[in-house]
């Protein structure tokens, strides 16, 4: 509990010196036109430094149980994320045959946990996403976010909260930073070929896919959706503007609803207009927050096409 607190409090001083210097004189927030925020070169290299993290500290990974579901095998494994931190996860190998399998990422909402994912009637309808990736040949692998799941503890077993803008702040920079240290464990298992490795974020996790797409050139392809623009100059540092135009992945779908109050379709549109790359989709669903059944198999026929 010490070391998590005093992460926050290192991140906290630390990004808090990025916003003083950028107030002035540096373009960063939002206009009055409603444009969204924009970062020049200068402040995201300030920004994006406190997404890297130690690669030689051991990961001492560990599978703690295996259980056979229909379409594989999930295995329960934790390994030492940031600041020392364990990270309870789950990794899912399709029972196909195949010698190595290309991975997905899957980051889910604020308030989630890897258990969503093995749930059909959960919120992002996981267990039928989860099903539909491997009986087409992806092995899956979830986090439990920090302060999500099993995690709470790390937050006196309160969960995650949005009260506190800096808190919520680093624990998104921090949940990211050990999905970097997952693919590092991924790249010991012989079942996985890691040099295809895709993502799926919602909600908070698109916030999370944005900045993995950005920071980390081991994600191939990725899918962001209904992606949160949370309007507080606080979140610069985790905002999907700050890193869209970053993009490094070979394609990029995104999907946002057009009844969502966490972001207008004015925003949505001008975000996928700042990714990059050629190989992109947008999809506009009449919906609000919440994914809907549609989008399974859109986000299956995606990895398919872009990760197989």
């Amino acid at each position: 509990m010490k070391k998590s607190i005093l992460l926050n409090l290192l991140l906290s001083f630390s990004c808090h010196f990025i916003f003083l210097a950028s107030t002035f004189g540096q373009n960063t927030n939002v206009d009055t036109n409603g444009n969204l925020p924009v970062v020049s070169d200068e402040i995201y290299r300030s920004i994006v430094q406190f997404y890297d993290y130690d690669s030689d500290i051991p990961l001492d990974a560990g599978i703690v149980g295996s259980q056979k579901l229909p379409y594989g095998t999930r295995e329960k494994i934790i390994f030492t994320g940031v600041n020392y931190s364990r990270v309870p996860s789950y990794l899912v190998i399709p029972k196909n045959g195949a010698s190595s399998h290309p991975v997905v990422l899957i980051v889910d909402g604020i308030f989630g946990s890897k258990e969503r994912w093995f749930d059909d009637m959960s919120w992002p309808k996981g267990g039928q996403v989860t099903k539909a990736l491997l009986s087409n040949g992806f092995a899956v692998m979830i986090l439990d976010a920090v302060y999500h799941g099993e995690r709470s503890a790390e937050n006196d077993y309160e969960g995650p909260s949005l009260k506190y803008p800096i808190a919520a702040r680093n624990m998104i920079m921090q949940t990211t930073c050990e999905y970097r240290r997952a693919i590092d464990y991924l790249s010991t298992r012989k079942e996985i070929d890691s040099t295809r490795i895709g993502m799926l974020g919602l909600s908070m996790g698109g916030l999370i896919t944005f900045q993995m797409t950005s920071v980390d050139s081991r994600i191939k392809t990725a899918i962001a959706g209904v992606t949160p623009q949370l309007r507080n100059p606080k979140y610069q540092p985790i905002e999907s503007a700050t890193f869209a135009s970053r993009v490094q992945c070979n394609s990029f779908l995104m999907f946002m609803g057009n009844k969502d109050s966490w972001y207008t379709m004015k925003e949505a549109y001008q975000l996928f207009e700042l990714i990059p790359i050629q190989k992109k989709e947008f999809v506009e669903y009449d919906t609000g927050h919440k994914p809907p059944v549609e989008y399974i198999e859109k986000v299956t026929d995606w990895f398919v096409k872009n990760l197989k």
